[in-house]
């Protein structure tokens, strides 16, 4: 069975998101599986795994809004800025009022500079922060502007405080976690972090690595893969005729005349997918010319950059 598409996989703890895969890989007998969105070892959830073609869509899937429920612990700070660190109680009570912990956690809502922690997989001149933070190297660490959309408190039982948060790419709620600390001033550190959303995918789709593995037992893996057109849905859409469809592949340039139909309105610059007219993803690029154009035979450029071709 040749599989190709996107697996959303419910990621237990434990284990990293490269463990996953690997397992996915033994389990599918395949080795082109790939992650988007690592999850850290003790973070469980939603895991956008790519089998097959899906591979060569990878880069296209990580912009996504993510979705989670977290549980901080006041009162105390942490090395990693969750469980995984060194602990340092900082207060043996935790006098911040339950008032005071939703006002101020109320006001990370919106866009902030954000300092990501220095055990993470961010690189910095060729190597990954956690390196230089296992090698006990100094390394100078650059906030990054990041947005946290939606932020609610669904419970305080001090010293935790359990949180929903909706944010954009790149966001770290141990991060997160750490700065509502600080502003307190009581510190606090991440304990528990479970992802429920990547984009459109939430935890009623996610399957654990068992129920995948069961499926492949039953040939039943169509009901978990999800096609490369359903997982790219959220893009615009050029479609080219049947004719154009090989000259796409070998790199052709795409002009107006081998435009059939345009899906969406966008300017110069999105990000596009190239179909057949049945459908089929056969190109991943960048659009050279506002939607319009697409269908304006009088345009003679050409109108998308191939980022890659399917």
């Amino acid at each position: 069975m040749n599989l190709s598409g996107v697996l959303v996989v419910d990621k237990p703890t434990g284990v990293t998101s490269h463990d996953v895969v690997q397992e996915l890989r033994r389990v599918l007998g395949t080795r082109r599986i790939g992650h988007t969105g690592t999850l850290d070892p003790a973070a469980s959830g939603v895991l956008l795994a790519c089998v097959g073609k899906g591979t060569k869509v990878a880069q296209f899937l990580t912009g996504y809004d993510k979705e989670y429920r977290a549980v901080v612990k006041l009162g105390a700070t942490s090395d990693t800025y969750d469980g995984e660190g060194k602990i340092e109680e900082t207060e043996e009570e935790c006098q911040v009022s339950p008032e005071r912990i939703r006002d101020t956690i109320d006001s990370f809502k919106g866009e902030i500079w954000q300092l990501p922690p220095l055990h993470s997989a961010i690189k910095y001149k060729g190597k990954r922060l956690y390196q230089y933070a296992r090698e006990k190297e100094e390394v100078v660490r650059t906030k990054r502007k990041v947005e946290i959309r939606e932020i609610s408190v669904m419970d305080v039982n001090v010293p935790y405080v359990e949180l929903k948060v909706s944010c954009s790419k790149g966001t770290y709620v141990r991060s997160l976690a750490h700065d509502v600390g600080q502003k307190l001033g009581c510190g606090a550190y991440l304990f528990s972090l479970r992802r429920t959303r990547v984009g459109p995918f939430g935890l009623q789709d996610a399957l654990s690595p068992g129920r995948i593995s069961e499926l492949k037992k039953e040939g039943k893996m169509s009901e978990a893969l999800i096609s490369i057109e359903q997982a790219l849905a959220h893009l615009p859409s050029v479609a080219v005729r049947e004719d154009s469809v090989a000259k796409v592949r070998n790199g052709a340039r795409l002009v107006s005349s081998s435009v059939s139909s345009v899906d969406g309105s966008f300017e110069a610059g999105r990000t596009v997918s190239v179909k057949d007219e049945r459908g089929r993803i056969i190109a991943m690029g960048k659009a050279l010319s506002r939607s319009e154009k697409f269908l304006d035979s009088s345009c003679k450029g050409e109108l998308v950059e191939y980022l890659r071709v399917l």
